[in-house]
């Protein structure tokens, strides 16, 4: 896998440390299985916590600085965008801001593809969204969260640059057997710097639990399968923007 590039604040440095899986004897099975059955699953140690801490630095300076925007709405979301109409309170890169600001995260985004691909059993591609390919999100102290909402990609990934013990990804599995009907299984999933998370997320509905007094951050990696890139028409409008969708059509 590629290299990320460094910039003048970090080494360069192996962001998907590729060998440590070949000594160690990455158990490539066990991820399979777990996103198949469970719908995710988290790989370790995948960035280094020194890179963590560069990219990390990085980002709060250009908070402060004001070059992202804070992304600050609530109630506007309807299936029309696959959003349950919750909160949502973040700072936002988009993917100009990481491509400009953040290259390295590109270098990974390319540089995962084939482990994603991997995992998922899918012939996995990247999106052709640009504005929507690698987005950062980070959750402010004090109630940062991100309401209930299906993916619209069809296959969401998160690399996270912070440990967390508060403000877990909720996930809501869907669960079905001919001895006990339907039910929902919940798991909440809390942030380790340096680990990736691939998720079926088109296809369990989840949020980020709000913030106390920590700040989590969540580097987005949004791929798609090949043949099926669709997304809603208004998403991006509503996500990044606040746009309220069109109204929910009635059956």
């Amino acid at each position: 896998m590629p290299n990320a590039v460094g910039g003048k604040d970090g080494p360069r440095c192996h962001p998907m440390a590729g060998e440590k899986y070949v000594k160690q004897g990455f158990d490539l099975s066990r991820h399979v299985r777990e996103y198949h059955y469970d719908f995710v699953t988290v790989i370790d140690e995948v960035m280094s916590p020194q890179q963590c801490g560069v990219l990390r630095s990085r980002i709060e300076r250009l908070i402060a600085e004001g070059h992202v925007k804070l992304v600050d709405h609530v109630g506007l979301g309807n299936t029309a965008v696959s959003d349950e109409g919750g909160r949502y309170l973040h700072h936002m890169f988009e993917g100009e801001d990481v491509r400009r600001f953040l290259p390295e995260l590109t270098a990974v985004y390319h540089a995962a593809l084939p482990l994603v691909s991997a995992v998922t059993s899918q012939d996995v591609v990247v999106s052709p969204y640009p504005r929507s390919d690698v987005n950062i999100k980070v959750y402010p102290p004090g109630g940062g969260t991100l309401g209930e909402h299906y993916d619209t990609n069809g296959i969401t990934v998160l690399l996270f640059l912070t440990t967390n013990r508060e403000a877990p990804l909720r996930m809501q599995v869907p669960r079905s057997h001919p001895s006990r009907g339907r039910w929902t299984e919940r798991r909440d999933i809390h942030a380790t710097e340096g680990s990736l998370l691939v998720m079926k997320g088109r296809e369990v509905l989840h949020d980020c639990e709000p913030t106390i007094r920590e700040r989590k951050i969540s580097v987005v990696l949004n791929y798609y399968v090949r043949g099926d890139t669709w997304r809603h028409a208004a998403f991006d409008d509503f996500v990044y923007d606040g746009v309220a969708p069109p109204a929910e059509q009635s059956a």
